[in-house]
């Protein structure tokens, strides 16, 4: 089954860059006429405890993206994978940023934000949505359809 996650994961990364392929912009991105070639790309997963997942949904649709845009972040898509091992308890984005410099610096003001800290809080009342987070950092290759 891993090999099966990892794989999908894959297939979602070049949906992802396929996406990425024009240019980006925030209102907080001082690298906002960069291309999005030139950016770096973070792919996370999220595992949730069970029936969590709709929670974690509102916690992203309602505070997480804007405040990932807050700090320098640009949400570039989210997903529910199809496989019914997974649906129920996963979810997958990618965000990019400006660099892995910039990538370390939004995590730690995102971490640090008074709204964010209120948001989780909120959220885990009634107890931990998450129970296992992956993230990888990518980069285009020479070859993506980014780079043409």
């Amino acid at each position: 089954m891993k090999s099966t996650y990892r794989l999908a994961a894959c297939g979602f990364a070049i949906l992802a860059a396929l996406v990425a392929t024009t240019r980006f912009t925030t209102s907080n991105d001082s690298h906002a006429d960069e291309p999005a070639e030139s950016r770096i790309f973070e792919l996370r997963t999220y595992t949730t405890n069970p029936g969590k997942l709709p929670a974690l949904h509102a916690r992203f649709r309602d505070h997480t993206m804007k405040l990932f845009e807050k700090h320098g972040m640009k949400n570039v898509a989210y997903w529910t994978p199809s496989d019914e091992k997974l649906a129920d308890n996963t979810l997958i984005y990618i965000v990019s940023h400006a660099s892995p410099e910039a990538a370390k610096a939004s995590w730690k003001g995102f971490i640090s934000d008074p709204q964010w800290k209120e948001a989780y809080a909120e959220s885990i009342a009634d107890g931990k949505l998450v129970k296992k987070v992956e993230s990888v950092y990518m980069t285009p290759t020479d070859f993506s359809p980014m780079k043409k």
